[in-house]
């Protein structure tokens, strides 16, 4: 038969101490990474370059800008103001509704077309020229006009 032996607590004791060291180390080092990553993180927000204002005149907008409405497609066409040298985003939504961005184009291209909608529905579009990261120039915007049966062309 076997009797328990009675154990010491200082042996609980010990392990109670190392799990609580331990648990403040892990603690010390995670703030410090914390630290870290919020020090990084502001760096990074802070520029070091000066950024490119919108406010300033980037550039001609694009020019003439036309549709010719294939029901559920629409060509857009324009003028590069700019020689070739500035890449294009087309912007485009349903009319009354805010446009989204629908594409970026390469320098020099100055058409684009747009699939998938919907030939019941009046769109209108607006071509960006891409001067700089913060720098555009609008063209002004074009829209179908469906509801009377004709597209524009």
């Amino acid at each position: 038969m076997a009797f328990p032996v009675a154990q010491s607590g200082s042996g609980r004791n010990r392990a109670a101490i190392v799990v609580a060291i331990v648990a403040v180390v892990v603690a010390v080092v995670a703030v410090i990474g914390l630290g870290v990553l919020v020090m990084n993180d502001r760096r990074a927000a802070s520029p070091t370059a000066p950024v490119e204002s919108s406010a300033a005149d980037p550039g001609p907008p694009p020019t003439g800008l036309e549709l010719r409405d294939d029901a559920a497609t629409i060509r857009l066409t324009w003028t590069d103001p700019s020689d070739g040298l500035v890449p294009f985003m087309v912007a485009g939504g349903r009319a009354g509704q805010a446009l989204g961005v629908l594409a970026t184009v390469g320098q020099g291209q100055t058409s684009y077309t747009v699939n998938g909608l919907n030939s019941r529905v009046d769109y209108c579009f607006t071509v960006l020229a891409v001067y700089g990261t913060n720098e555009f120039a609008t063209s002004s915007q074009v829209c179908t006009t469906r509801e009377s049966g004709a597209g524009q062309n």
